[in-house]
């Protein structure tokens, strides 16, 4: 099954944000009821501890989507976002404890060959901080790495495997640590490694499936094992495997014309992943709220192919917004979402068109916040939002990054 091939590397500047965007598709495994050498990878310092053993986030928003730490950086578990820095001169990767505008610690995690390391963000040991699964595309070797804020608590070293392998992270089994969906694009080969912390539990081979097939993680029927969204894009044919553990039940989902392509969230806040299709040559725009196989389908408003969205949730409510960003214009606005309808739609102030958003709560008060990147000039800010309104907040002088850092 894992072998050794080459594969090809992203560029530079495009190598951490597609992984991280990567990551961000886990659903957390929280309850529905209660909404190696260490040092030759990272090395640094100190954290905060989490708040009731890492089982539930400091941060007071219902949904895992916006709180669990495998899918929005928290190195420290005190429910607020934080920031990863990569520099793409240099290969040095760092993280910035956050508390709102201020950083309150910075730790170097060393230097990387960008065109042959690869990340994802995870929670491989269920202490409320991200962890990292670092992989060598060029090598195939892979190492946990568990965080305890900007310090390496632990790392080890995976058994490696082939290249032509891609990985995703979801929680198969429902004990929230973060496992491993493996999918090899060429053959269609599948198979799941159960973690522990920096061990494999169990590593299964599943069924193939046609290399057309794309998987997504999600968790469609809301019972916190995360389950296998397959598209396939050509045609448009989507299926779903709802997953315990290793064991699969397959099912097919109505098709969607290739023209549209989708992102994940849960506008309707019953903790099961929901679907934001969006039509780039049309602007259409339409929601589907999953509850196992059944679609609700609703339509939203049509934007052009200027605007690009994001998911938060701006009011609090456990249910995720959609913020859209204008990169023509600079025009922003956010739509306040109730299921599959725009309950308000927020029209923001307009900024900079080149600036680069990445959405978080970076003051842990359970709303989502938009920090703006200046890549040119680092004079970066962050927007504190409540509901409709936006409060900036300019990074201080002291903290500014060149143009050859990116965050994401």
């Amino acid at each position: 099954m894992f072998g050794s091939n080459n594969s090809s590397s992203l560029p530079i500047d495009q190598w951490a944000s597609n992984s991280f965007r990567k990551s961000q598709i886990l659903v957390s495994s929280f309850d529905k009821i209660n909404t190696p050498n260490s040092d030759s990878f990272f090395g640094s310092r100190s954290s905060s501890q989490a708040e009731q053993s890492g089982l539930l986030s400091a941060n007071p928003n219902p949904n895992p989507y916006l709180t669990s730490a495998a899918i929005v950086p928290d190195f420290n578990a005190d429910g607020k976002t934080d920031k990863l820095w990569v520099n793409t001169q240099t290969g040095e990767i760092i993280v910035r404890l956050m508390d709102g505008t201020r950083v309150i610690e910075q730790g170097s995690l060393g230097q990387f060959d960008l065109a042959a390391y690869d990340y994802k963000i995870g929670e491989f040991n269920n202490d409320g901080k991200t962890d990292f699964l670092l992989r060598n595309k060029t090598t195939g070797e892979n190492s946990i790495v568990l965080m305890d804020g900007t310090k390496v608590a632990n790392a080890a070293s995976l058994t490696s495997v082939d290249p032509a392998w891609t990985s995703q992270i979801g929680d198969f089994n429902g004990d929230r640590k973060t496992d491993i969906f493996w999918h090899n694009n060429q053959t269609g080969e599948n198979a799941i490694w159960e973690m522990d912390g920096t061990t494999v539990v169990t590593a299964t081979v599943l069924d193939t499936t046609d290399a057309a097939l794309t998987p997504t993680i999600v968790d469609f029927d809301g019972n916190g094992k995360s389950d296998i969204f397959w598209r396939n894009p050509t045609t448009g044919d989507n299926s779903v495997w709802f997953m315990d553990g290793t064991q699969k039940s397959e099912f097919a989902l109505q098709s969607q014309d290739p023209a549209w392509t989708y992102s994940v969230g849960d506008f309707n806040g019953d903790l099961s992943t929901d679907l934001l299709w969006r039509n780039a040559q049309t602007g259409e725009n339409k929601i589907w709220t999953m509850n196992g196989i059944l679609v609700t389908e609703g339509a939203l408003g049509t934007l052009d192919s200027s605007w690009t969205s994001k998911i938060g949730d701006f009011n609090g409510d456990g249910k995720t917004d959609i913020f859209w960003h204008n990169g023509t214009t600079g025009a922003n606005t956010a739509w306040l979402m109730d299921g599959t309808t725009v309950a308000t739609e927020a029209f923001l102030p307009t900024n900079n068109a080149a600036l680069t958003p990445s959405l978080g709560d970076y003051n842990g008060d359970g709303k989502t916040d938009i920090y703006w990147r200046d890549q040119t000039a680092g004079a970066d800010n962050i927007w504190t939002i409540n509901e409709t309104t936006a409060v900036e907040t300019p990074i201080s002088d002291a903290d500014k990054l060149g143009p050859e850092w990116y965050t994401f």
